[in-house]
Parts: C-alpha cells; sequence; structure tokens
C-alpha cells in the first residue's frame, strides 16, 4: 500500500498526523498526507555526538533503510569531525566570542548539508540536513543544537550514566526524535 518507513520515522509521521487530527487544522486524510510529507522533508537525516576523544557517543540515523546508506552517513560524521577541530584551533589563536558554540554549516555535498557545535567540554554535536531543504535558517540550527545540548546535559547527569560510553538511553534517543522533528 505505502512505502516502507524506518521505526523512528513512522513513530514521526504517527505523531504529526494526531497533531494534525487533534487540532483540527485539516479533516481530509489526502490533505493530511500531503502536510506530513511537506512536514517530514524538514527533519535532519544524522545526528550524531561525539566525544572530546573524537569517538562516537551517539549516532542516529533517520529515513534510511539499508546498510550502506548508514555507513555513508557515518563516513560524514567522521569527515566533519576534522572540519570541526579545524575551526576549533582556528578559534583558540584568533579572538573568537568563546560563548558561541555554533559553528555553522561545515561542509555541503549535493544531497547533503552538515552543521556542527562543540561544547566548552569539547563534546561535538553534527547535524545531517537534506539539501533540498532550503526553508532551514541559520538561527533554528542554532535554537536546535542549543535544544540537543540540553537533552545530551540531562542525559550525562544522570548518576547510571558511565562518563565516556556509548550513549543508549532511550529518553535521550526520544528527545533527539522529537528536535530534530521540528527542524
Amino acid at each position: 500500500m505505502g512505502r516502507e518507513y524506518p521505526k523512528g520515522y513512522q513513530y514521526f509521521r504517527t505523531r504529526l498526523k494526531r497533531a494534525f487530527v487533534k487540532n483540527k487544522t485539516e479533516t481530509d486524510p489526502e490533505k493530511i498526507d500531503q502536510m506530513i510529507n511537506h512536514e517530514s522533508r524538514k527533519m535532519a537525516v544524522c545526528v550524531a555526538v561525539i566525544g572530546k576523544d573524537n569517538s562516537p557517543k551517539f549516532i542516529k540515523i533517520y529515513q534510511c533503510a539499508d546498510e550502506a546508506a548508514a555507513l555513508q552517513f557515518h563516513y560524514k560524521v567522521h569527515t566533519s569531525i576534522d572540519i570541526i577541530e579545524e575551526k576549533l584551533n582556528v578559534g583558540n589563536k584568533t579572538t573568537v566570542d568563546i560563548r558561541d558554540l555554533y559553528l555553522g554549516l561545515l561542509f555541503a555535498t549535493e544531497e547533503y548539508k552538515i552543521y556542527g557545535y562543540a561544547t566548552n567540554t569539547k563534546i561535538k554535536f553534527v547535524i545531517v540536513l537534506q539539501s533540498s531543504n532550503v526553508s532551514i535558517r541559520d538561527n533554528e540550527i542554532k535554537t536546535t543544537f542549543k535544544k540537543l545540548h540540553a537533552a545530551y546535559s540531562n542525559t550525562v547527569c544522570n548518576p547510571f550514566y558511565i562518563p565516556g560510553d556509548e550513549i543508549k538511553s532511550k529518553s535521550f534517543d526520544a528527545s533527539v526524535l522529537e528536535i530534530m522533528s521540528v527542524i
């Protein structure tokens, strides 16, 4: 009947459909599906949290069905680490505002745009968006990174989390999915 979507993406579509019906913005099922497809194009494709030793702590890939494509996102995230390190080292040599943690657009390919954010403790966040997503402003991405940073801080402050380990928290995963569905 329809396309097969990954679990997280299907969850996003279901929540969005419920929101449209609940708010009574639209009652026609075809229009709801059109609105959902429009909203789902705004969603980020990949989110990564990289530790201070450049090891991946959390990588979540949305809208990806095969393993080869997932491996491509891992490659893009690891490539962005080099650019983040370069921007952080250049920032140390010049007088850049230390409080501005948002690194901006790291690089763009034909299909994707990769954005970066680094904390004062050298934890790095990477978000991969589709290049066709032109409606995103830099300010929206900056706000999303701040929310992602807050969700990460809440997860790390959990007394059962062992510092330096991979993040396997369901609540962090759910909050990342919620944050990323807004972009």
